[in-house]
């Protein structure tokens, strides 16, 4: 039971800052960066009266309809449930602080401070496989009758939300819309690459004792598997047993010290991996 609600969980943390960085710091600023939070900015400052959750959740709702009419059911329960839980946490704000001031006279330090809420935001959603609906819908449909691939068909959706904003508020505030755009997607990348950074580490020992003591504490102590390979030197022309495995940062540090302790003579390769796949690790149907 636990496992199947740690996801919504989680969904409901991510729109939580997703509607952080809309409400406290993109919209008072009047920073439409794309998206359905954008164009939502931008009708809200034609129609003041309207709260800016009801016109979040009408949008999202819309953009549902549309995405069910053209390209079918294929819309799961959790991107309804971020959609709904942006709208709710945004109208939550609205109930405790009604009237939110520009925090600060810099545009820059808000689009910043803005992004990197949204960014995360979205970032923990899609790490939960959903998504916040919006011009995500509307990219799928893009992408259905033009043949360019999603980011593209993404990149063009928010880029025309940007270029409203601009004949709303003004040039200089459609840059630093179009500005957002950018460091919005580029983060959500960083953010989402650096939820799951798993580490390939290859050691190739110095001596048999070094491999056989190295193998036995991957597999025993650290309760990871492992390859062996057989490899010759190119100058030495020796035969070794080299070791790859891979491991999260808690236990490479354990390994690292490990192998240091025993085969101070060992070399020892690692990188980073972005996504894993296996047993032990993330598992997909």
């Amino acid at each position: 039971m636990q496992k199947k609600s740690m996801p919504y969980l989680k969904i409901v943390l991510g729109s939580l800052a997703v509607a952080t960085g809309i409400y406290y710091f993109c919209a008072p600023a009047q920073l439409a960066a794309g998206g359905i939070s954008g164009l939502a900015i931008v009708i809200q400052y034609l129609i003041p009266r309207v709260p800016i959750s009801f016109i979040v959740f009408g949008l999202d709702i819309l953009m549902f309809l549309i995405g069910f009419i053209v390209l079918g059911a294929s819309f799961g329960v959790k991107s309804v449930t971020s959609s709904i839980s942006i709208a709710l946490c945004m109208r939550l704000f609205e109930r405790i602080t009604p009237t939110v001031p520009v925090l600060s006279h810099d545009t820059l330090v808000i689009l910043i401070f803005g992004s990197l809420f949204i960014s995360f935001g979205q970032a923990v959603i899609f790490n939960q496989e959903a998504s916040s609906g919006g011009t995500d819908i509307i990219a799928k449909i893009i992408s259905k009758y033009t043949h360019l691939n999603i980011a593209t068909s993404l990149l063009l959706a928010d880029m025309a939300v940007v270029l409203l904003a601009m004949g709303t508020f003004g040039i200089e505030k459609g840059l630093y819309a179009a500005l957002g755009v950018l460091m919005t997607t580029t983060m959500i990348d960083y953010f989402i690459s650096g939820f799951s950074v798993e580490k390939h580490v290859m050691i190739i020992p110095s001596t048999e004792e070094g491999a056989s003591k190295s193998r036995t504490y991957i597999l025993e102590t650290l309760g990871r598997g492992a390859t062996v390979y057989e490899a010759k030197g190119a100058y030495s022309g020796e035969c070794k047993e080299v070791l790859m495995t891979v491991v999260d940062r808690r236990q490479f540090v354990l390994l690292k010290q490990y192998v240091r302790e025993i085969d101070p003579a060992a070399f020892l390769t690692v990188q980073n991996l972005h996504e894993v796949m296996g047993e032990g690790f993330r598992l997909k149907n």
